[in-house]
């Protein structure tokens, strides 16, 4: 059987459409070949998963000693120890990006607890308090917030770190 010559000439998408035995038999072949690979994919990316669920125990440990690097490295930047003051306690807060999370003039966290004129409410050891232990503090004297639950996490900071955080907010009046 002869085949026409305008079969060679047509684009390649409207050959792969042809309707004859052939190209249904190349769509087929196609079609398992994607499935094949398909599977091996899977089954190769749970044969890693496996493998991982293994070392979990050295990847968590690794994970604690990352995160306890990170502290240090973060920590080491301020950890030169200094005279407390409210210059130093102002670079701080920017350092540990306490605006995240709190406002003061409007510039920081909308909905976070706001420390404008936190001196004028709080006092220097209720701020030291709070700084050193969050939920503590909270859980001691929960009359004293706003709120019913505190966000605020532990800072784990030095003692002339939060010396000067506390000089700093003390100039918020």
């Amino acid at each position: 059987m002869c085949q026409s010559p305008l079969r060679y000439i047509q684009p390649p998408l409207l050959r792969w459409f042809h309707k004859s035995r052939k190209s249904k038999r190349k769509r087929c072949i196609t079609l398992s070949k994607r499935l094949t690979a398909a599977v091996f994919t899977l089954l190769l990316l749970s044969v890693s998963g496996v493998h991982a669920g293994q070392k979990q125990t050295d990847g968590a440990e690794a994970q604690k000693s990352k995160s306890a690097t990170a502290k240090t490295t973060k920590r080491s930047k301020h950890s030169t120890p200094v005279a407390p003051s409210a210059k130093q306690g102002k670079l701080l807060y920017k350092a540990y990006q306490c605006f995240d999370c709190h406002s003061i003039e409007g510039k920081g966290c909308k909905n976070g607890y706001s420390l404008d004129k936190i001196a004028s409410k709080r006092s220097k050891d209720f701020i030291r308090d709070h700084i050193k232990d969050p939920d503590k503090h909270f859980d001691k004297q929960q009359g004293s917030f706003d709120v019913d639950l505190n966000l605020m996490p532990p800072q784990n900071l030095e003692k002339w770190e939060i010396e000067s955080l506390v000089e700093y907010l003390q100039t918020l009046k």
